[in-house]
């Protein structure tokens, strides 16, 4: 049991690196975007955010490049192994959920300046 919780803690930990890092290349888009577009991702990025405990806004010191949508769309498929007692199955699905929301945010508003 303590193998499967570690190998639970291990999967969440990349889970928490993946949307972190996520997170960063959207903050330097929205950082960089003068039409203000990328606070439409606020609130799925928010509420991503708060599942996994992580601060939105504070400085990364990780690698910032990538596709975010690549980033959380991994994410989401990881999210599925995460062991967690039956009392916290909501919490992975919320989880689950609120990946693929932000990668869809993030998506539909990157791809709206091509059309």
């Amino acid at each position: 049991m303590d193998e499967k919780r570690a190998k639970g803690d291990d999967v969440r930990q990349r889970v928490v690196e993946l949307v972190t890092r996520a997170e960063a290349i959207v903050e330097a888009l929205e950082v960089g975007a003068a039409d203000g577009r990328w606070a439409m991702t606020a609130f799925s990025r928010y509420r991503l955010c708060e599942l996994l405990e992580i601060m939105p806004y504070v400085r990364y010191d990780g690698e910032s490049d990538g596709d975010p949508v690549e980033l959380l769309d991994e994410a989401a498929r990881l999210a599925v192994q995460i062991d967690v007692p039956i009392e916290d199955l909501s919490w992975r699905l919320a989880l689950g959920d609120a990946l693929r929301t932000t990668a869809a945010d993030i998506r539909r508003v990157r791809d709206a300046r091509d059309v």
